[in-house]
């Protein structure tokens, strides 16, 4: 397994500007939101239903939009998606939803990540990639989102929300279809990549894909405004970082066979990154010091592999089948090191993991107005957790502080959902119980309640109620210092809990007109944190958090001719450290981190030039509002530094329709520029120090369907 992610790793290297040929029409020539609200999506109760009727705060990203606004990412998706907010540590996004963040090195793990309803997570630390690793983005079919709690369904993790990514069917991929970009990144140069083949055979299919980054962000700064850095005592006066460079490649396939009575699937993901960690956790800016050595700086280097098993057998009209089962194995790549600004040393981590994830279900659907659903999920998880290997400048040789401990976490989990269209189509009712049992943490039950009616053709409401768990990561439990004053693992955590109110209701006036409107309210319990024990951060559960937030949004849109939408969402949140004294009255008891509103608003306009170069131009900005400082912030600055300004994100792109260069061949040609003004931040860190937001990107791209 080893080999397999050391040969992943060596793959980085690679440069990535080669291109074969590329991507499939995707123009739609009938678009409106009538339309739009009846995309099918099945997140929400794993069976299909039309969007506006799915029991749950769902948004729908599909494949046309992620071309048409230019998304490299599914980072960027979310960055630009109601509810959800980034803090970008330019090693792994870390989302925040509705209020709640995960704190330090939580890697968007309060939300699941999904690939066709298995978890992509990386299991060590809980994390999720969210960049071109992830998946290539010419295999998405769509992406269903959810905010609200959904572990009733989906388990622990489940948290503040879920990101499902619906692949295409091989049949609907041409037989190649890809995207390269080039570019400068802070002006850098840079360039990326995503190529897509498949083909139908009959009952058989197969579907290839690749993606793959190398870009560099250096030059950014050290925002000013961080009061406790751990800086090399050799750097002197310099804050610019000189190693940001991001290297991100994914490697997939799928091989199918489907008939009349079911299929079965097989598939595979390969996913590695390699990040400078100028500003990693544990010291920052320690690239270009003085008589540096190859031991010098901090580089992030992960890798992890997914082999997928998929069947469903069709046992009758009504009842449904289905198997899914995961192989996974993950962890650090040769090119691992973290320099913790020691003249004398740097350390070596030494972890990775394997296992299994395996889902059986029965899906029960007697008529359109029933439907019950129920399985069993049973996981397991070896975590090997090397001690850390402190390795001198001098010698070369290693200390190794503590002992390898091999953990094993098991899970089995049962669960039952079931909708039923009361009055249809007044009211529908939707309910659902899980069970799961864990080795290290006990018994957890979840629940979710959900009302949904039309109250007329064009208006329909959503009064929901769902309760998930977090589930603490190894990471959390198990977690070993590099250094003094870093964190430290808690075996006796408890896992997180959320119970979370919702009411949305939903309004197309028009056809090409539509707005949606909501509230929530999330109590969160247990939550975990880093807290100040002895000379290191410990993990324990030490807070409850309870938030209100009011999220709205309007579209407006007429065929290809322009597409408009604006959106307002507004935060309050405070929180109940139960403790007492100099550091609870200078922490206090409002909400950290996420912003008090984002406003967020685009526009995709027709640009009619001339009638053989059709073109799209498209603005999409954000406004961020104040954030409240970190407790690690609030603690070292004695309070001084306490919020964060607003700042604007500004993107912009100029993009061709369907080109025809060579007969029978479409193309594509765009430009595409990110964060045009500028914008720095600074955005809230976790360990004494704040982040500088990603910097300008100019990129010019060019698809083809061969």
């Amino acid at each position: 397994m080893r080999h397999g992610l050391n040969a992943l790793g060596s793959l980085l290297g690679v440069a990535l500007f080669t291109l074969p040929a590329a991507a499939e029409d995707d123009s739609v020539d009938d678009l409106d939101l009538v339309k739009l609200l009846n995309v099918q999506v099945s997140t929400a109760t794993k069976t299909a239903e039309s969007l506006d009727e799915a029991p749950a705060v769902t948004v729908v990203v599909t494949r046309e939009d992620i071309q048409r606004w230019g998304y490299q990412t599914v980072a960027e998706v979310l960055n630009y998606t109601l509810g959800f907010y980034q803090i970008d540590d330019h090693v792994l996004p870390n989302v925040a939803v509705r209020g709640v963040s995960g704190g330090l090195r939580a890697e968007s793990g309060v939300i699941k990540v999904m690939i066709d309803g298995r978890s992509v997570a990386y299991r060590s630390t809980s994390g999720n990639w969210l960049g071109v690793e992830l998946i290539p983005l010419g295999s998405i079919a769509q992406i269903e989102i959810i905010r609200g709690p959904a572990s009733a369904l989906y388990g622990a993790d489940a948290f503040l929300g879920v990101v499902n990514i619906i692949t295409l069917k091989a049949a609907d991929v041409r037989p190649v279809r890809a995207r390269v970009a080039a570019g400068t990144t802070g002006g850098n140069p840079g360039g990326r990549i995503d190529v897509v083949g498949g083909t139908q055979l009959g009952d058989f299919s197969v579907m290839l894909g690749a993606a793959g980054e190398l870009t560099d962000r250096s030059g950014l700064e050290l925002p000013s405004e961080s009061p406790a850095p751990i800086l090399p005592a050799d750097i002197g006066s310099r804050r610019e970082a000189l190693n940001l460079e991001r290297r991100s490649l994914v490697l997939s396939s799928k091989l199918g066979y489907a008939n009349d009575y079911g299929h079965v699937e097989f598939s595979a993901y390969g996913s590695a990154i390699e990040r400078g960690g100028d500003f990693a956790q544990w010291a920052q800016l320690t690239n270009g010091r003085s008589g540096a050595s190859a031991g010098h700086g901090t580089v992030i280097a992960l890798g992890q592999v997914r082999l997928n098993l998929d069947g469903l057998l069709k046992v009758t009209p009504e009842l449904d089948l289905a198997l899914q089962t995961t192989y996974f194995n993950g962890g650090l790549l040769p090119a691992d090191r973290i320099d913790v600004a020691s003249d004398l040393f740097y350390v070596e981590r030494k972890e990775s993991y394997y296992g299994v994830d395996s889902v059986l279900e029965a899906r029960w659907i007697p008529s359109s107005r029933f439907n019950l659903v129920a399985g069993v999920e049973g996981v397991f998880d070896r975590e090997l957790l090397g001690a850390p290997r402190r390795i001198s400048y001098v010698t070369g040789q290693a200390v190794v502080d503590g002992s390898d401990q091999e953990v094993d976490l098991i899970n089995l989990g049962a669960f039952v959902s079931s909708n039923i269209k009361l009055i249809d189509p007044w009211l529908k009712l939707t309910g659902g119980l899980r069970y799961d049992q864990h080795n290290q943490y006990g018994a957890q039950f979840t629940g979710r309640l959900g009302l949904t009616s039309r109250l007329s053709p064009r208006l329909v409401a959503k009064l929901l109620y769902g309760s998930a768990f977090k589930a603490p990561s190894p990471y959390l439990l198990y977690g070993a210092p590099l250094r003094l004053d870093d964190v430290i693992g808690n075996p006796e955590l408890s896992p997180q809990r959320i119970h979370t109110l919702e009411y949305q209701m939903s309004w197309s006036p028009g056809r090409f007109w539509g707005v949606t409107s909501g509230v929530s309210y999330s109590w969160l319990l247990d939550k975990a944190e880093f807290t100040r024990q002895d000379l290191n951060q410990a993990a324990r559960n030490v807070a409850s958090q309870r938030s209100l937030s009011w999220e709205t949004r309007t579209d407006l849109r007429h065929y290809e001719d322009y597409q408009l939408y604006g959106s307002f969402e507004l935060v309050s949140s405070v929180r109940d450290l139960g403790q007492e004294g100099y550091a609870a009255d200078l922490i206090g008891t409002q909400g950290s981190v996420y912003p008090a509103f984002i406003a967020r608003a685009g526009a995709i306009v027709d640009v009619p030039l001339f009638d053989a170069l059709p073109l799209d131009a498209s603005v999409q900005g954000m406004l961020v509002g104040p954030r409240r400082a970190a407790d690690t912030t609030l603690l070292n600055s004695r309070g001084e530094v306490s919020s964060f300004p607003t700042y604007v994100l500004l993107d912009a792109g100029l993009s061709t329709r369907a080109l025809y260069l060579i007969p029978g061949h479409e193309s594509r040609i765009a430009l595409r520029a990110k964060n045009l003004l500028g914008a720095r931040g600074p955005d809230p860190g976790f360990s004494g120090f704040e982040y500088p937001l990603a910097p300008t990107e100019v990129f010019l791209e060019l698809e083809h369907v061969y």
